[in-house]
């Protein structure tokens, strides 16, 4: 008899955000090491295949606009002695974390290799009875090099403990197409996606409260009297204060300068934003779309393997920006409650769940001998998933219901009056 799991994502609080403060950074959070034990497998049934996507592990910022643009209003107010004892402090601890910074735009940091060291470790720990054999893996990557390192890195964990791995490594254009989406996919426009857009505005506007920081970096409260800029400036050492996370080595912080509440709701802005340029939101306009071909691939490569009665492992990394357009599409249970409700939209979706650096899906494909009926279990991060589809052995599906599924989500087309 066929049971529904359906379980829903058990609802985000500001206190477990404040809890763990470091979860503000959303797609800054470092990877959290999982706790909880998998379920095993019905009996009998055994791993196969793995079919993988993940995000690249703990990086630089992106761009050095964070960096020069927070420099240079502390250098300004310096030069005109309207710098507080703080601010001073800051403007050097700036100043160090720039120079580490410089010419690394979005690299890969120690941080982000041992994470995913790690994430193979344990891999090749839940599931050594597909991993302990002579096996053939076949791992592809994004052009960033961040991305290649990663894979490297990861590669190189499950080549220690498994020699006998056949791992074909490339890093090409050629796959970059569904691998993190070449801007080909065609994807219908919703109407409300404007007026969604100026909502956002609104709710990040009014989540800003730049005061109180103002007031702790500059003497003069009419030093930086444009909102606009004070927003701006605000923005910039959050990112740069978040990213720190990637960078624990530096032993620098700028998270003295922020209270918990306004961590938070800088972060719910983030949060918010994700959803809305992703397409989760009921008013966004599908961007997910244009990740099918992603989903196709992984479908496709799924059904080679089990035709040929092979073994095997996928690999891929790519983004965050496609990690989760990818756990909504699968429609796991983390990603797919996303409302237009922007004032309690955290409650019904995190993004520091989804995508914290290192991010990644696992589908696991498990077989029995002398049965056709073949099993499937979701991983995000780590940690097991359900989708909406009716199973008799939660947290595993039979994968002919699964294909069907997904192949039907693939076909659907999106019409808006």
């Amino acid at each position: 008899m066929l049971i529904p799991l359906f379980t829903l994502q058990a609802q985000t609080t500001k206190q477990e955000v404040l809890s763990n403060i470091a979860t503000a950074g959303g797609n800054y959070y470092s990877y959290p090491v999982p706790t909880k034990a998998l379920t095993p497998a019905p009996e009998g049934y055994a791993p196969f295949y793995i079919s993988h996507y993940g995000r690249h592990g703990s990086r630089y910022i992106i761009g050095e606009h964070d960096y020069t643009f927070s420099i240079a209003k502390l250098d300004s107010a310096e030069q005109l002695n309207e710098l507080t004892s703080l601010g001073k402090d800051v403007l050097g601890r700036l100043r160090r974390i720039y120079d580490n910074a410089k010419n690394r735009d979005g690299e890969l940091t120690r941080a982000g290799a041992l994470q995913h060291q790690g994430i193979a470790h344990r891999m090749y720990q839940n599931f050594p009875e597909l991993l302990s054999q002579p096996l053939q893996i076949d791992a592809r990557s994004s052009t960033s090099i961040r991305c290649i390192l990663s894979m490297s890195n990861f590669c190189q964990e499950l080549r220690s403990l498994n020699p006998k791995l056949q791992i074909a490594m490339d890093a090409s254009r050629h796959d970059m197409w569904y691998l993190v989406n070449d801007g080909n996919t065609k994807y219908p426009t919703n109407p409300a996606q404007e007026k969604m857009e100026k909502k956002m505005d609104t709710f990040t506007a009014k989540m800003f409260h730049t005061d109180r920081l103002m007031s702790t970096l500059f003497t003069n409260k009419d030093f930086m009297n444009n909102q606009k800029e004070r927003q701006d400036l605000m923005d910039a050492l959050y990112n740069i204060a978040e990213d720190m996370q990637c960078l624990p080595e530096l032993n620098i912080s700028l998270m003295d300068l922020f209270t918990e509440d306004e961590l938070f709701d800088i972060w719910q802005t983030y949060n918010a934003d994700w959803c809305l340029w992703d397409g989760l939101m009921p008013s966004s306009s599908p961007t997910y779309m244009a990740h099918y071909a992603l989903m196709k691939n992984i479908l496709d490569t799924a059904d080679s393997i089990i035709q040929t009665g092979g073994s095997g492992a996928t690999l891929r990394f790519g983004h965050d920006a496609v990690v989760l357009p990818l756990s909504y599409i699968l429609k796991l249970n983390q990603s797919r409650n996303a409302s237009d409700d922007l004032d309690n939209l955290y409650k019904q979706y995190s993004n520091f769940k989804v995508i914290p650096m290192a991010a990644n899906i696992q589908i696991i494909f498990y077989r029995k001998t002398g049965s056709d009926d073949i099993l499937v279990k979701f991983l995000l991060n780590e940690v097991e998933s359900d989708i909406p589809i009716q199973t008799d052995c939660a947290p595993y599906y039979h994968w002919k219901d699964v294909e069907t599924f997904y192949r039907n989500e693939l076909s659907k087309e999106i019409h808006y009056n």
